[in-house]
């Protein structure tokens, strides 16, 4: 596959040489863009807009060998994504590295002093301790060397984009300098700069403890995330994203657990209150109640059990000795809007716990919790036992579906 790869701010193409070797040996063509006026600090950057970095990231997907993995680093994550929307149909996947999408609107960012047609270099000074923790000095003296100053129009031109299927496109963001953990807690603190991210449909996370410049600090680690992901996948008439058939097992697994997870939004999709609290033959199940069950069991293994976290609301103040059925019982009152919500959060949080989990000892990472006798299971068995749980209650939501609306399907 062809692999588009963007640099950040204050980096033409070179940023990705020690990444596109091994990206070349697993047999993809890796296309490392310099935008307009990064060739060298000389450069006339006046004339400079955002839309022509975006074009050029566009032509690069239009020459291509059919479709494309887009690479975007820092402010380069919003280039990869306005690219994106530009050529919907091209894209397999896009890759944020230490960056967000930028939303519609808005600069695609912020925070760094312009001159005339040039957005410089700051010092050091300038950026956090977590940013450049894996920059030694002489890593940081070369880097401040090489640097050139990025047109100011990244930082001042409103970014438009226009083809909402982009929220459809696989995304993976990769965490180097704040964890996914983090970046949920973002998130679900409605904090502007996600607002993009926050409405896109399937979402990756991956941390990557490197510092701000992982191509430089962990160039063949990074390469590798890369190259498991530079592969098309089928998203289906129900918007669910097919799991990956090439990659390795983590990457497979979780595809697998995602998969059945937007099994069970596609059978709930839709429904009012009525829908999400009607039953069927002898059972009292209802799609509302396996909403509600499905975001406690997702706490309940990959929070209290994973890194031995107490409970949150509404979980924690919950009496389970005069109702160990709680959740399916109370859902009947939950507002839908409120009950999909629940659901969604639990599910994100899971995704952000089990990307730490990962980069912490990966599937073999032990769970924090043990039982009473001292017993534990890894990160393994609970995706697998979450992905069985998930497909037993979706067999449940396909007669639920049909009998509320006759609509039927898997």
């Amino acid at each position: 596959m062809d692999i588009i790869l963007i640099p950040g701010l204050w980096l033409n193409g070179s940023t990705w040489d020690q990444v596109t070797p091994h990206l070349e040996e697993a047999g993809h063509r890796a296309v490392p863009i310099t935008l307009p006026g990064m060739e060298s600090a000389d450069a006339d950057r006046t004339g400079v807009s955002l839309s022509d970095c975006v074009d050029v990231v566009a032509r690069a997907i239009d020459e291509a060998a059919g479709q494309v993995l887009v690479v975007g680093h820092s402010a380069g994550a919003g280039l990869a994504h306005a690219a994106a929307d530009a050529r919907v149909d091209r894209v397999a996947r896009v890759m944020h590295i230490g960056g967000f999408p930028a939303a519609a609107g808005e600069p695609l960012m912020e925070g760094f002093p312009t001159d005339g047609g040039d957005l410089p270099m700051p010092g050091w000074d300038r950026f956090d301790d977590a940013d450049i923790r894996d920059l030694d000095d002489d890593a940081r003296r070369r880097f401040h060397d090489r640097a050139v100053p990025s047109p100011a129009s990244l930082a001042t031109d409103i970014l438009e984009l226009g083809d909402e299927r982009r929220y459809d496109l696989p995304a993976t963001v990769i965490c180097p300098e704040f964890s996914a953990e983090m970046l949920q807690e973002w998130m679900e603190q409605d904090a502007d700069p996600l607002r993009e991210l926050a409405a896109m449909r399937h979402v990756e996370y991956v941390d990557l403890p490197a510092g701000h410049w992982p191509q430089f600090t962990r160039p063949t680690e990074l390469a590798t995330l890369i190259a498991e992901r530079a592969e098309v996948q089928e998203i289906d008439e129900h918007g669910r994203l097919h799991p990956p058939e090439k990659s390795g097992e983590v990457a497979t697994a979780l595809g697998f657990l995602d998969y059945q997870r937007e099994t069970l939004e596609w059978k709930a999709r839709g429904l009012d209150a009525d829908g999400l609290r009607a039953t069927t033959a002898a059972s009292s199940l209802t799609l509302g109640g396996i909403l509600k069950h499905m975001a406690w069991v997702e706490q309940y293994w990959f929070s209290y059990w994973m890194w031995n976290r107490e409970p949150t609301e509404p979980w924690r103040s919950v009496d389970w000795s005069s109702d160990r059925d709680w959740e399916f019982t109370s859902a009947d009152g939950d507002d839908p809007k409120e009950l999909r919500r629940l659901w969604r959060t639990a599910a994100a949080r899971s995704r952000a716990l089990v990307a730490a989990a990962v980069a912490d000892g990966g599937f073999d990472r032990r769970t924090d919790r043990t039982s009473s006798e001292g017993d534990w299971v890894n990160l393994r068995w609970i995706v697998l036992h979450m992905t069985e749980e998930y497909a037993r209650h979706n067999g449940h939501a396909d007669l639920l579906r049909e009998s509320i609306d006759g609509a039927t399907g898997e």
